[in-house]
């Protein structure tokens, strides 16, 4: 049955192919814009917001720079992104995608993991390191 669905999720979430086989364990680079990518980082800046009690403001995406996928036991989406600092108040807000950007601009960089165990339903937000730009 593991093996249907780890099948299923390449088939699903993009290749990871190298001489006719799929690479477990082997982070790859997907697409930014692929659905899986989106819902991912959606999810990973929501959890963001509910836990970063340093800001009175939620956090939306500016930019996803890199999505990798790898398959342990579930899915792991590695995501390099840059957010930006919303008008809407975090406490207020489940979805930060329809606020728009602060007047006052605070921009974080940062690298999420997403943890997917599709055939459990769950997904959790594995690791999350945000930072300053340098400037």
């Amino acid at each position: 049955m593991f093996v249907w669905v780890c099948i299923y999720v390449f088939a699903s979430a993009g290749r990871c192919v190298t001489g006719g086989h799929v690479m477990t364990g082997q982070p790859y680079e997907v697409p930014v814009n692929s659905s899986q990518v989106l819902t991912a980082a959606r999810f990973a800046v929501g959890e963001f917001n509910r836990a970063n009690a340093e800001d009175h403001f939620a956090y939306k995406i500016v930019n996803i720079t890199s999505a990798k996928i790898q398959m342990v036991a579930g899915i792991n989406y590695i995501l390099e992104m840059q957010l930006g600092r919303t008008m809407c108040n975090r406490s207020d807000t489940i979805d930060s995608e329809p606020c728009v950007f602060n007047s006052e601009p605070k921009e974080l960089l940062c690298h999420f993991i997403v943890t997917e165990i599709p055939w459990r339903d769950l997904r959790t937000l594995t690791q999350k390191k945000c930072y300053p730009p340098k400037n």
